[in-house]
């Protein structure tokens, strides 16, 4: 690559804070800072260097990036990077949603469903120059699948479900896991064969989590140097990192056309960003003010209280489809919330309105159940907890409960798109309890301090808030992370969940599926190892230098389709 990365580590956080609310990623080191070794005379680069501030994009974003190892990214931010420097082998139709074409230019599969064949693209070169070739790709293909072995079954067990075990239903050579063998059939096919269909495979492959790396920084004695050295085939390539802060360059050989200064000067909606900063600004007021200021460009995950000066400086506000979903998860392994009847009278006691006024952007819906309306299973049999406080007190005393303090543990300092101002949505959520009688203990804990590891550690735990965003459009993308196997998070497993979840994997038959999910929806309704809360609205906000942003509600948004003011 031309501005090769320095190999001087820094020391990267220990836990992938994943916006999902499931990861908690082995530890990472990451690329430092690099000069450019081409730089010419000291008036070349000056000029160069001013033609290249006036062609960045700065991104704030919500936390800090914690892996550029695009199989261990679970996390929004991460995933946005690593979406800009990995591609997979198909992506997503930023118009219709469709599944389309990426490094795979065609697929097939056959009438069983069992067989997958890619024909890959030519020409494509990785940004260190390698090509890419059916061997990288199913060099990539058996790393995942062998994660467990590369970073210890006990890490990732303690871990939630990473995307290629919760696609396949398990790692390489497990009983359970339905991907046969991936093959280099010749030099540009690659063929997939299962034991058992997956309907939504080719969905699942959008993910940045199958984003293909090149096969120089795919190494079994050391797999941290993907992530040290981030080397896919996007339109931009990393240049620096720390802290984590992200900055990339575009590509010069991006083989569906470099992003380069002045070569899209003519286009009306003007040109792409040469070089973009993604910055972690944790606090909605920073992100706000950074903005104002022009010391961003993008400020994400607006919150409702930042909406009205935003509206008032004239500022184009972008929203995002509902395809995230904010939940009150419960520890079952809890001697005092295993009793159902604890779990419910909680679920009687939440104001769900009351989260949604002042807390969240407008288009927010209460949601029941954990799939979004837009996926079509909601069940109409499932139970619904409504909110009734007398109910909530009678449950309580039911259940034998003394006041006793239960921990409720909510993230500080963070905004994630389920969850723009968590400790306000804990304040409500903690005053309704505590009116119908529950003694909540508050557990603070910022984000990035590991939020989610004290979640998964703390046994004594009651409570917590957390969320998911839906990386695919398949019901598949919210039940399977959460629910397949069982969770440290929640403390349950349902054999009958798990059955159907499997059931519903191979149902060619749409309406059928469907149904399947439906009775999923019903058993975690009845079972309530969490409960819904919300189906959040999330919105971004424009500088003055960008006129356009890709936006997509399962966050496929490629930066080189970012439009900048000309110049």
């Amino acid at each position: 690559m031309a501005d090769e990365l320095n190999r001087r580590q820094m020391l990267g956080a220990s836990s992938a804070a994943a916006a999902t609310g499931l990861l908690l990623a082995p530890s990472i080191t990451w690329p430092a800072a690099s000069a450019d070794p081409d730089d010419g005379p000291a008036e070349d680069a000056e000029h160069e260097a001013e033609e290249l501030r006036e062609r960045t994009v700065v991104v704030a974003g919500v936390s800090a990036v914690t892996s550029l190892d695009p199989a261990l990214a679970v996390d929004t931010e991460t995933e946005r990077v690593c979406r800009q420097v990995f591609e997979g082998l198909l992506g997503i139709d930023q118009e219709t949603g469709a599944t389309r074409p990426l490094l795979a230019r065609d697929w097939d599969v056959d009438d069983d469903g069992l067989v997958y064949t890619f024909q890959l693209r030519q020409g494509v070169v990785f940004h260190d120059g390698t090509a890419l070739t059916a061997d990288s790709v199913v060099a990539n293909l058996e790393r995942w699948g062998r994660l467990d072995e590369l970073y210890g079954t006990g890490t990732l067990r303690r871990t939630a479900t990473l995307p290629f075990e919760s696609l396949f239903g398990g790692y390489l050579g497990d009983e359970t896991c339905v991907l046969d063998s991936v093959e280099a059939e010749d030099e540009s096919t690659v063929v997939l064969t299962l034991s058992e269909p997956i309907v939504f495979l080719p969905q699942a492959l959008t993910l940045p989590a199958f984003g293909i790396a090149s096969p120089e920084v795919l190494s079994d004695s050391d797999p941290d140097l993907v992530s040290r050295s981030p080397i896919g085939t996007g339109a931009y390539r990393v240049t620096e990192a720390a802290d984590g802060d992200v900055v990339m360059k575009a590509f010069e050989d991006y083989w569906n056309g470099a992003v380069t200064a002045g070569a899209e000067d003519d286009v009306p909606a003007g040109p792409a960003p040469q070089r973009v900063e993604v910055r972690a600004v944790p606090r909605s007021f920073d992100r706000l003010r950074d903005l104002q200021r022009g010391q961003v460009d993008v400020y994400d995950y607006i919150t409702a209280d930042n909406l009205r000066p935003l509206v008032q400086s004239g500022r184009m506000i972008l929203q995002r489809d509902p395809f995230s979903i904010l939940y009150l998860g419960f520890n079952l392994e809890h001697p005092i919330m295993e009793d159902h009847r604890m779990r419910e009278a909680a679920a009687r006691a939440v104001d769900r309105s009351a989260l949604i006024d002042g807390l969240f952007l407008d288009g927010t819906r209460p949601a029941h159940q954990f799939t979004p309306a837009s996926l079509g299973v909601h069940s109409e049999s499932a139970e619904r907890y409504g909110r009734d406080l007398e109910e909530a007190r009678a449950l309580l005393e039911a259940a034998g409960y003394d006041g006793e303090p239960l921990r409720f543990h909510y993230p500080m300092n963070a905004t994630r798109s389920y969850l723009p101002r968590p400790e306000a949505v804990y304040a409500s959520i903690a005053r309704d309890l505590t009116r119908v009688g529950f003694v909540v203990q508050p557990h603070p804990v910022p984000w990035d301090s590991g939020y989610l590891e004290e979640v998964l550690e703390d046994e004594d735990r009651a409570m917590h808030l957390l969320g998911r965003n839906g990386g695919y459009r398949s019901p598949h993308s919210f039940f399977g992370p959460l629910f397949q196997r069982t969770s440290r998070e929640f403390g349950y497993y349902s054999e009958e969940v798990r059955d159907l979840l499997l059931q519903a994997r191979g149902e060619t038959d749409e309406e059928d599926r469907a149904e399947l999910y439906r009775e999923v929806a019903d058993i975690v309704a009845e079972d309530l190892p969490a409960m819904p809360l919300v189906h959040p609205i999330s919105g971004l906000a424009l500088g003055r230098r960008v006129s356009d942003y890709p936006m997509s509600p399962v966050l496929f948004e490629p930066f080189r389709e970012i439009r900048m003011n000309h110049v």
